[in-house]
């Protein structure tokens, strides 16, 4: 079980307000943040949270769960009776086709909306590098950041399962849909 950790919101508050002062912070430094990487994530998800379009965009906000319903379990057995052999698939077509509908969905994002997804994409996945020890998987990522960067959902709770399920297919296929620029 992951115990995630919020940011404190003394902390969060401060980062804030030297941001809208238009101060600059350097983040290589830990000290800048009170070595309080929860709260610089907390910052994160809180900037995301409040733009009045998502980052997937509300426009787009279908296309992205329904192409997150183009997977079968991982794996299935079907038997066929004119053999009585055992036939194996491993969903990887259906999980070829749901990167590619994602990758096509990423890439018609207006072009601010896809370079700040690609650069966030490209820290989390390099946060997910060190996922023994902060525990944070593409998975527990998805989980994290899926309702900030898709919005509330539509109502139906699937639709929380289906919003992690763009962004772990998303960060598991990092180098496949955010092709080199």
């Amino acid at each position: 079980m992951l115990n995630r950790v919020s940011g404190s919101g003394g902390m969060i508050g401060k980062l804030r307000e030297s941001f809208d002062s238009g101060a600059s912070l350097d983040f290589r430094n830990p000290s800048t943040f009170g070595h309080d990487v929860n709260s610089v994530a907390g910052l994160l998800k809180q900037f995301f949270r409040e733009l009045p379009d998502p980052l997937l965009t509300h426009e787009k906000y279908t296309d992205f769960i329904e192409a997150a319903r183009k997977w079968t379990s991982m794996l299935f057995q079907s038997c066929t009776n004119e053999s009585n052999s055992l036939t194996l698939y491993t969903g990887l077509e259906d999980d070829t086709v749901r990167r590619d509908s994602l990758h096509a969905l990423v890439n018609g994002l207006p072009d601010p909306n896809y370079a700040t997804l690609r650069a966030l994409v490209l820290h989390l996945n390099r946060v997910q590098e060190h996922s023994e020890r902060n525990r944070m998987s593409t998975s527990n990522l998805a989980i994290c950041f899926a309702p900030t960067l898709m919005g509330p959902h539509t109502g139906e709770m699937r639709d929380a399962g289906l919003q992690a399920r763009v962004i772990d297919t998303i960060l598991v296929n990092t180098w496949q849909i955010f092709d080199e620029d």
